[in-house]
């Protein structure tokens, strides 16, 4: 007879990079006491940009600074990553990474209708960083001579043809694809364009004759292969290959990451993303993410089916914010600094904080002004993706699906000094409704475990048991109809310690007490005009734990909420909200 030997588990430890275009934060994770944990972490400024063009020179800086938190040696004399573990406890078994600094796509559009084909394809390309060049269409009034010198113009790294339901009309968009062709045959030898055609499928062996004499084309199926009818999938898999291939791939110094890892090299928010999916798919819930980030704003919409991400590389707390006046006019931006600011004064803050991306606030009125500037980027942001994935409208204002979860992160949120001006930022800009928690990725490991999920999913779990999260706390925001100073809802909480018995007004906010990490019994009874997610007037009993705030927000603002035009009432009331939440 044999007997077997027991299996033994195999602990492993990785490390994890986030090379992004103001910092390179890098992650460490392996087991203490038989669990996987956070051991460090440590972020440095980028070196992806003048005068290094060089992401693997960050990384090693950072993976130093996590030699001098540990004691253990990560790299070797010629800055080579040391894997595996040796016997001296010296190296790592994994590394991996994830990447926000490469330049966007530059991407020219081209279709039949601005209102489908092109809104179609819009919605396919923020699925990767890009920036939109230029745009062909029917209702483009240029004359063809124009519209082949604004092809030249754009110089691509792609351009999206999309248009045509299957079957449908053909002539009209190749005349727009002959532009094309004969912009792309004149451009120059080393810039030779990547083409992905997501149209009508009848045009395929003909939009193949035209243009790879001068570009590489890639079919795809059609956006829009009736009118009725929309299908990106195909499409994103492509456009996020070729941002893959095109971008990421050639940073300069990535090539030494790549030789390193154990998993392909993924964008930022695709990890991001990945992460938002698994909490969705691990707790059967929906889940909402934000990252605002320095060159672009991230929202994620994730249910344990399926995740949607929408990236907005026009926006972004670094060098982006500039384009924020192109959407948005000065004074939306100042009503939300709760201390008098000119016009002039927000304008000036917002190109400097352009020009210096690395800059941190060092006063009261500008750290104002940063967090007014955060809530118009992510209400830009939303009123996008609402728009493009068809999110509810209250008012005349698009708001996320209800979930229930937030996870946020961005280095404006999680260097925020208190916990309620956190939570004021995302409700101000979101608007969302319902009950929902709140967690901030304070230390910037979401993306690393978003790259660990589908390998690593053992590390990933037992990292998050373990804390890496900071629990803001829950929330409560009805939907609905009130007058203020009206009673809005009822509210108890029971406790070990307390019972608490309270109301709120309409048009308030307010914390109501439960410790951090403690458990308390709480039930709410809204009036019969505001809805908490059960029905108009109907209530809920659950038990909730406290968080970083200090207990359970209730957002009685009503959705939308309107600021008052009375500049000096407006002012005031963002001091007391600011005041009642701790911020």
């Amino acid at each position: 007879m044999t007997t077997e030997e027991p299996q033994v588990e195999k602990y492993e430890s990785f490390l994890v990079a986030d090379c992004g275009s103001t910092h390179t934060t890098v992650v460490l994770f392996d087991i203490v006491a038989g669990a996987y944990r956070l051991i460090a972490r440590t972020a440095v400024p980028t070196t992806a940009n003048a005068p290094w063009f060089d992401v693997a020179q960050g990384v090693q800086q950072a993976i130093s600074h996590i030699s001098e938190i540990t004691g253990r040696k990560l790299l070797s004399e010629q800055g080579r990553l040391i894997r595996p573990v040796r016997t001296d406890g010296s190296g790592v078994d994994h590394f991996t990474a994830v990447a926000s600094a490469a330049q966007p796509l530059d991407v020219l559009l081209v279709g039949l209708f601005d209102e489908v084909s092109i809104t179609s394809a819009r919605k396919a390309l923020r699925s990767v960083y890009h920036q939109e060049k230029d745009h062909l269409s029917l209702s483009d009034q240029r004359r063809p001579h124009e519209q082949v010198s604004a092809v030249v113009q754009s110089q691509p790294d792609l351009i999206f043809i999309t248009g045509g339901t299957d079957g449908g009309a053909e002539d009209r968009l190749l005349q727009v694809v002959e532009s094309v062709g004969l912009g792309v045959s004149v451009m120059s030898d080393s810039k030779v364009p990547e083409v992905v055609f997501a149209g009508n499928i009848k045009l395929r062996e003909r939009v193949q004759a035209m243009l790879s004499d001068y570009a590489n084309v890639q079919m795809a199926n059609n956006l829009r292969p009736t009118l009725e009818t929309e299908q990106l999938d195909d499409a994103v898999r492509l456009v996020t290959e070729l941002y893959e291939d095109l971008k990421i791939n050639e940073l300069s110094g990535v090539q030494e990451l790549i030789d390193w890892s154990s998993y392909p090299i993924l964008p930022t928010a695709h990890a991001f993303s990945e992460i938002c999916h698994y909490f969705a798919a691990l707790q059967n819930q929906n889940v909402f993410g934000v990252d605002l980030g320095s060159n672009s704003v991230s929202l994620i919409t994730a249910t344990p089916e399926q995740v949607q991400l929408s990236i907005h590389s026009e926006l972004g707390m670094g060098s982006p914010v500039a384009n924020l006046l192109d959407k948005v006019s000065v004074d939306e931006v100042r009503q939300w600094v709760p201390v008098e600011v000119s016009a002039a004064e927000t304008a000036d803050y917002i190109f400097s904080k352009a020009l210096h991306p690395f800059g941190i606030s060092t006063d009261e009125k500008s750290l104002q002004m940063e967090q007014a500037v955060a809530r118009t980027l992510i209400r830009c942001a939303v009123t996008t993706a609402g728009h493009d994935n068809r999110w509810p409208v209250i008012g005349e204002q698009q708001v996320p699906p209800p979930f229930s979860l937030l996870l946020a992160r961005g280095s404006t949120l999680a260097n925020a000094p208190r916990p309620g001006q956190i939570i004021l930022m995302l409700l101000d800009a979101l608007q969302p409704t319902g009950i929902f928690s709140i967690a901030l990725d304070r230390y910037g490991v979401l993306p690393a475990l978003g790259a660990l999920a589908a390998h690593q999913p053992l590390a990933v779990i037992q990292s998050l048991e373990a804390g890496v999260l900071s629990n803001l706390g829950w929330v409560i925001a009805p939907i609905g109809k009130g007058q203020l100073g009206k009673k809005a809802m009822d509210i108890t909480i029971e406790s070990e310690r307390v019972s608490f018995e309270g109301e709120i007004e309409f048009g308030k906010i307010e914390i109501f007490p439960i410790a951090p990490g403690k458990s308390a019994k709480v039930t709410v009874k809204p009036s019969s005009r505001l809805d908490i997610g059960f029905g108009p007037g109907q209530g809920k009993k659950m038990t909730l734990t406290g968080g970083l705030a200090g207990g359970l927000v209730i957002d009685a603002r009503g959705r939308p909420f309107v600021l008052p035009r009375d500049v000096a009432d407006r002012r005031s009331l963002m001091r007391k909200w600011l005041w009642d939440m701790g911020g």
